[in-house]
């Protein structure tokens, strides 16, 4: 499975601490892939999968309702929907009224219905094909990761920063195709306990293609060394003109 060799070769060349995840989204449950297991939020399961352990979450096994409602496993009911904006305005104080979650909620719809099982694996083991690999490190590792993934195409990448990591995270790229990035929310950081320093940034498949063809290409080699004479060569560009 030509995805797992990529694991080491990304974690060595963007200096990570942790492993890059593997998600898929799937209709049953794959060969090889674990058995849902107990409540497990998404945001747990994408720390457990860095850390090296498998995790299959099905709609009964999610244990937050909003990592199920945007990975599209299921819908809240109406009660439960009351219930979470009074958690949200009151209690955690995220937004000041339900228009404002309704907005916030308006930026990627769930794919819902898309899937029964969602695999988060470390990529080196993930014995299904991924549809996003996750990274979770420090911001200089994933500024690396983004400059890779501009390498080809150029413009300017974008990304959904509101939200809970599920949803900025997961939802986004893959309903969007873009990359995703989560600052990790308070929430997630509550209840996985990322370190302080971490952020997340997933990547689909089709752009991992990319990413791999530019660390072919030499992208990032030698990159200590033009460090260190990034004064001169900026000194060698010439002044530059005053319009």
């Amino acid at each position: 499975m030509h995805w797992q060799k990529w694991s080491e070769r990304l974690k060595k060349e963007l200096e990570l601490d942790t492993n890059p995840i593997a998600v898929t989204f799937a209709g049953v449950p794959a060969p090889g892939t674990p058995a849902p297991q107990g409540k497990v939020s998404v945001c747990q399961a994408l720390k457990k999968a860095s850390e090296g352990e498998a995790v299959t979450i099905t709609a009964e096994t999610c244990g937050c309702p909003g990592g199920l409602v945007s990975l599209g496993l299921g819908q809240m009911p109406p009660q439960g929907r009351e219930r979470l904006v009074d958690f949200l305005v009151k209690k955690e104080k995220v937004f000041c009224s339900r228009v404002a979650i309704y907005r916030g909620q308006q930026s990627v719809p769930p794919p819902l219905g898309m899937a029964s099982h969602v695999f988060f694996s470390p990529l080196s083991s993930a014995v299904t094909q991924p549809d996003i690999v996750v990274f979770i490190g420090k911001p200089a590792s994933l500024q690396r990761l983004v400059s890779f993934a501009g390498y080809w195409q150029g413009g300017s990448l974008k990304a959904e920063l509101s939200g809970p990591a599920c949803r900025a995270g997961i939802a986004y790229p893959v309903v969007t195709g873009e990359i995703g990035l989560s600052l990790l929310d308070f929430g997630a950081r509550r209840l996985a306990g990322f370190a302080e320093e971490h952020l997340l940034l997933s990547v689909p498949l089709h752009r991992m293609m990319g990413i791999l063809e530019a660390l072919d290409q030499g992208v990032g080699h030698e990159r200590e060394e033009k460090i260190e004479n990034i004064e001169q060569q900026i000194d060698e560009l010439g002044k530059v003109e005053v319009a």
